[in-house]
């Protein structure tokens, strides 16, 4: 009787474990999933940030701005804009950083003859130079869902650059 509790325990023990470690891939692969995502809609929105930042570069964020004068008794309102404006500025810093970074990680890879030398070629003219998918296909005498491809792998390794890591899977 003793054994079979024992067996018993053992199993549920195993199948806790199992139920764990499912439960701790899915989280992980959500997560990825959300870096992903979060970093595609960076660049999907590049040239509006950078416009933004741009436009915002240099201000003074403790100097008090017209807007409080529209807004009455916002004090929080206005706090929450500057922060808001501080933040964008500092991400698509450290979008930049991250893409030059990728680009000379990709350099490194063209001398060694690597195949993964062009995804950051391909990403810059995706989603910085604006072009179209058909266009850059073209150019590498490629089919259309292998730019996609290529975009995506781009993507994952700007998003380990950008989430540092983050954007590691950890298990």
């Amino acid at each position: 009787m003793e054994a079979n509790l024992q067996e018993i325990v053992e199993l549920v023990k195993q199948s806790v474990r199992e139920e764990d470690q499912k439960n701790r891939r899915v989280e992980a692969k959500k997560e990825k999933d959300k870096r992903l995502r979060n970093t595609k809609l960076l660049l999907r929105n590049y040239h509006s940030f950078r416009q933004y930042a741009e436009e915002h570069e240099g201000e003074d964020f403790t100097e008090e701005t017209p807007i409080r004068e529209l807004i009455l008794n916002s004090q929080d309102i206005v706090a929450s804009i500057r922060m808001t404006t501080k933040r964008t500025i500092i991400m698509i810093r450290h979008l930049d950083n991250a893409l030059k970074a990728l680009q000379f990680i990709c350099l490194q890879e063209e001398k060694e003859d690597k195949p993964t030398s062009r995804h950051y070629d391909i990403l810059h003219k995706r989603f910085i130079e604006q072009r179209a998918i058909e266009e850059i296909a073209k150019e590498y005498l490629v089919n259309e869902r292998t730019v996609y491809k290529l975009i995506d792998s781009a993507s994952e390794r700007l998003s380990l650059l950008l989430f540092g890591v983050y954007g590691l899977k950890v298990e």
